[in-house]
């Protein structure tokens, strides 16, 4: 009798133990069906979303001003490794009714494991960027798709996978800023082909997007055109939802003033998910004025027909370095976080919406993806291969005899002057650069222009030294350029070397390996969080942007390779 008594009570004890103990439901996986994002049940999800990044002080230069580029800045707060901010942040995220927020920059070093159980506990989801200010993203100036900016993607990702709550990882955030700069389209879908190659490596279901900036509208506008080319093809290399960052409704402003009737008339046959991933746009009497109408807009028809919710920006209140509007929806007082006036507009908007939750039935098959780009969007169908460590790593082993010394290698600002200039030198020794460029207008990629910035300098430094017979002073360039030892400096055993190379990673579109299997030799070529710096209180310092090198290419994988 006592023993069934013992037994009866531990019984009770852990009956007692699991009604006390507070119910946390896991947070569903989103996906996505035809034009819809759904909820497991087969309800369609909608984006209440927040975006969530400190303003720091901007940098900018000539080359991505003429570009059509915005300031960035020149540090970050990696706003998920700070619970003790995340804890205080996440009770005003309920106060405001969002079920998301959108994180710009982070760092893969750091700890977010509080801060995403934190979110994920209150039902938050994080749609995370994975490039970095400056020199982490791709240039829209010289785009390229290279191992050193696909090893610090993956490194994000794999940071993030474990946590439930990470919706989607984006690829760009308007890397095409006008028609000059849509060369850069081929780079942006390559990456996005292979971050999807690599989370059905992980057996993930988290999503991958894009945000473009608001552009021309009309069946042949720039807009259009980008949103069509990114979700083109098969489901291996399209985006899963596309997101559109739009100030175009203005105060008090109308589906016809604000242009959002021809929005939603241009993507009235879209193929995949759209969102509004940024809106909020500041009139001239200022941001506590905004009257965030077009909220309701957005979980309205005609919108939804297309479009899935909308993040509105932005949470932190500007940097007073920083160049632009001040967006905050909050303010500091002696550390205290303080609601401004349009807070509340904005969450009696996000309040009053109730979109319908039956999703579409409608699988719309991905368009073909045109073979040329024409007219204003110039962006060829053929994308660059899979960035391949490997054989980068091979090729600067066993390949390259004149090398970046050390304090070059670790100055991203100056590798793309160093390598303009030793491409200069190799066009007057009646050679070019031609392995190492990339031309997304006319799809011819250099067999070795996705190997690191680094890596693409030591193949010039070593060419111009070859091709002027091996002469020392070749190999020096101011002091930025050394022989290795022992090294093979034969052109000849450099040609043997990289088809040995070739021959052992053969080169292609592939599934990335694992960022920490893969034996890098990046050096800090030009992924930025290889090179940035960090204090205590979750700051990153970035290296300015490297210099690029605009020259175009001879043809390679389509799939025929220039050495």
């Amino acid at each position: 009798m006592a023993r069934s008594i013992g037994h009866s009570a531990i019984l009770i004890a852990l009956c007692l133990s699991l009604l006390l103990a507070p119910l946390v439901a896991a947070i569903d996986r989103i996906s996505v069906r035809g034009k819809n994002l759904v909820r497991p049940n087969g309800e369609r999800f909608y984006l209440k979303g927040l975006a969530y990044q400190e303003s720091a002080p901007t940098l900018s230069s000539e080359e991505n001003d003429q570009s059509g580029g915005f300031p960035e800045p020149g540090t970050f707060v990696d706003p998920l490794s700070l619970p003790a901010n995340c804890t205080r942040d996440v009770a005003n995220f309920r106060d405001l009714g969002i079920n998301a927020i959108r994180v710009y920059s982070v760092n893969s070093s750091l700890n977010h494991d509080e801060c995403m159980k934190t979110f994920s506990d209150a039902g938050v989801y994080v749609i995370l960027d994975l490039g970095l200010p400056l020199n982490g993203s791709i240039n829209r100036a010289s785009p390229t798709w290279d191992t050193a900016l696909q090893t610090e993607y993956l490194k994000t990702l794999d940071a993030f996978l474990p946590y439930d709550n990470l919706l989607a990882v984006s690829v760009g955030n308007e890397v095409i800023a006008n028609d000059a700069t849509t060369s850069a389209a081929p780079f942006v879908k390559a990456a996005a082909r292979d971050m999807k190659a690599y989370l059905r490596s992980k057996n993930s279901g988290v999503l991958v997007t894009y945000s473009g900036a608001d552009a021309p509208a009309g069946a042949n506008g720039r807009r259009k055109l980008l949103a069509d080319y990114l979700a083109c093809g098969t489901n291996e290399t399209s985006i899963d939802f596309y997101g559109h960052n739009s100030y175009a409704w203005c105060g008090d402003s109308s589906l016809a003033d604000s242009g959002y009737s021809t929005l939603a008339s241009d993507f009235a046959d879209y193929p995949i998910p759209m969102i509004f991933s940024e809106v909020g746009c500041v009139p001239s009497a200022g941001a506590d004025s905004r009257p965030w109408t077009e909220i309701n807009a957005i979980f309205s028809p005609p919108m939804t027909d297309s479009f899935s919710g909308a993040v509105a920006f932005q949470y932190f209140p500007k940097d007073p370095s920083a160049e632009g509007k001040d967006y905050g929806l909050v303010s500091f007082e002696g550390g205290d976080v303080v609601k401004r006036a349009d807070w509340a507009t904005l969450k009696s908007q996000f309040a009053g919406v109730n979109p319908s939750t039956a999703a579409s039935t409608s699988r719309p098959a991905l368009p073909a993806c045109n073979e040329q780009g024409t007219g204003a969007f110039a962006a060829s169908s053929q994308l660059p291969p899979t960035p391949d460590v490997a054989y980068c790593s091979c090729l600067e082993s066993t390949a390259w005899p004149c090398v970046a010394r050390p304090s070059a290698r670790d100055n991203p600002a100056i590798l793309g002057l160093l390598t303009n200039q030793a491409c200069g030198f190799l066009g007057q020794a009646g050679s070019s650069c031609s392995a190492i460029t990339a031309n997304g207008s006319t799809g011819t990629y250099g067999n070795i222009s996705f190997c690191s910035p680094v890596q693409r300098l030591d193949w010039a430094f070593s060419s111009y030294y070859q091709a002027t017979n091996n002469n020392a002073q070749s190999c020096d360039f101011s002091g930025n350029a050394t022989l290795k030892a022992n090294a093979n400096s034969s052109a000849a055993g450099s040609r043997q070397a990289a088809a040995a190379c070739a021959s052992q990673n053969a080169v292609g579109v592939k599934t990335p390996a694992d960022p920490d299997e893969a034996s890098s030799s990046s050096d800090g070529g030009g992924g930025g969080s290889s090179t940035s710096s960090q204090d205590g209180n979750g700051a990153t310092t970035l290296p300015a942007k490297a210099g690029g090198l605009v020259t175009t290419t001879l043809l390679a994988l389509g799939l025929l390779l220039v050495l």
